[in-house]
């Protein structure tokens, strides 16, 4: 499956990018570090394996960083505030 190139996929690959780098540098909230570790968990047997979504065809991890989920919510949500973030571990057991 080849990527399309929409203005969309674009501004999730900056976003992901962007926000990976500021990662590195020590720079994201809590929430948001324990929200692309459950991404990358939920999608540690296939995506996180082959090094790419298997829904959007973006490079993993970079593509775990954009706010925008690509699988609709299939796997996990778009990446939330803290307060919704906290309210989704409570209600699905998250640790």
């Amino acid at each position: 499956m080849q990527k399309k190139i929409t203005f969309k996929n674009i501004s999730n690959f900056i976003e992901g990018n962007t926000r990976m780098f500021t990662d590195s540098l020590g720079f994201q909230p809590q929430h948001i570090k324990e929200q692309i570790a459950y991404r990358l968990l939920m999608c540690k047997d296939d995506c996180v394996k082959d090094g790419y979504c298997k829904h959007c065809q973006c490079p993993l991890p970079n593509r775990a960083y954009a706010t925008e989920s690509c699988n609709k919510g299939e796997r996990f949500p778009d990446l939330m505030k803290k307060v919704e973030w906290d309210k989704y571990k409570e209600e699905n057991g998250i640790k």
